[in-house]
């Protein structure tokens, strides 16, 4: 809007704005210019559509008094006829494509949040034990014979003549192999299995310590073992 005055003013107040519905309005700018023969104000609008279709913009208002019949008067400008236009085709794809796109996107990060969730989750939880037998190795030995050994009877005899660690370890191996014990099993071993017979467990146990002692208790150990194992 433009308008001419005969007098210098620096502002023009009583000027009514159109109704605007249907547009955003993004800027407005107001200049009066003052000259020794009056004066020259405008108004810039700058708006944007945000319905398609035919619009009208109605008059702009400016209350003044007029310099020829010095009357109060209401000036107007004219009334303008916009038409809008929708998208076109090619952009209304564009916006929905790229409104699946942000779609999808969306789904694939909540998908990936919900799966990191849910991993965590069975970490979480505490993993079941394999049921496993006390004290059972993996591979069980066959039960071995029983009954009377002459070369046990021999080493035995052989450890109570001479109570040296040679024979403990001996003896030792022998007790082993009759009992069917693997070379990685200990003397616990043995016994958590139930191994041993009734009355065994005291006479290897003693066998055991003549065997790994120290030097100067071997002597001591055999005859300990040796007694076990004539009972």
């Amino acid at each position: 809007m433009i308008v001419r005055l005969d007098e210098p003013v620096a502002a023009l107040d009583n000027v009514t704005l159109p109704d605007l519905s249907g547009f955003d309005v993004s800027g407005d700018e107001r200049r009066c210019t003052a000259t020794p023969h009056g004066s020259t104000c405008s108004e810039t609008l700058t708006v944007a559509a945000t319905i398609a279709g035919d619009r009208t913009i109605g008059p702009w208002t400016l209350d003044a008094v007029d310099g020829h019949t010095h009357r109060a008067t209401r000036f107007s400008s004219n009334s303008v006829l916009v038409h809008v236009l929708g998208p076109s085709p090619l952009e209304s794809m564009g916006a929905l494509l790229r409104s699946l796109g942000f779609a999808a996107l969306a789904a694939v990060v909540l998908l990936a949040i919900i799966g990191f969730a849910a991993w965590v989750f069975v970490r979480a939880l505490p993993r079941p034990k394999p049921a496993v037998a006390e004290g059972v190795p993996e591979s069980e030995p066959p039960e071995p014979p029983r009954g009377d050994d002459p070369s046990l009877r021999e080493l035995v005899a052989a450890l109570s003549r001479e109570p040296t660690r040679r024979h403990a370890l001996a003896l030792r191996a022998a007790l082993r192999r009759r009992i069917g014990a693997l070379e990685c099993e200990t003397y616990d071993d043995l016994v958590a299995r139930r191994a041993l017979g009734n009355g065994e467990a005291e006479g290897f146990q003693a066998v055991e310590r003549a065997a790994f002692c120290e030097d100067e208790c071997v002597a001591a150990a055999a005859r300990e073992a040796v007694s076990y194992l004539t009972r």
